[in-house]
């Protein structure tokens, strides 16, 4: 009704849900989304989970934060966790 179509409405209801999920566990929704579309393009498909509000804050402390604060280059992947648990 107010976003224009179904896809619109399914779009603006995903970036809510997480939008939410953030504030769920105490992070700065602005700043969460800013850091993980940073990272998202760099990110293997296989991993996704690691950048879910949840798992953000382990995800990010194990990232080069001078390379996070860049707004365009390369970002090194670290392996994965063992904190972190695996895709479900």
């Amino acid at each position: 009704m107010f976003v224009g179509s179904d896809d619109h409405a399914q779009a603006a209801g995903n970036l809510m849900t997480l939008i939410a999920s953030a504030r769920l566990h105490r992070l700065d929704p602005e700043a969460y989304l800013r850091d993980v579309i940073r990272v998202l393009p760099h990110w293997p498909r296989e991993r996704f989970l690691e950048l879910c509000p949840r798992d953000w804050l382990v995800t990010r402390a194990r990232l080069d934060v001078v390379e996070l604060e860049r707004e365009l280059g390369p970002l090194t992947v670290p392996p994965p966790s063992s904190e972190q648990p695996a895709a479900r």
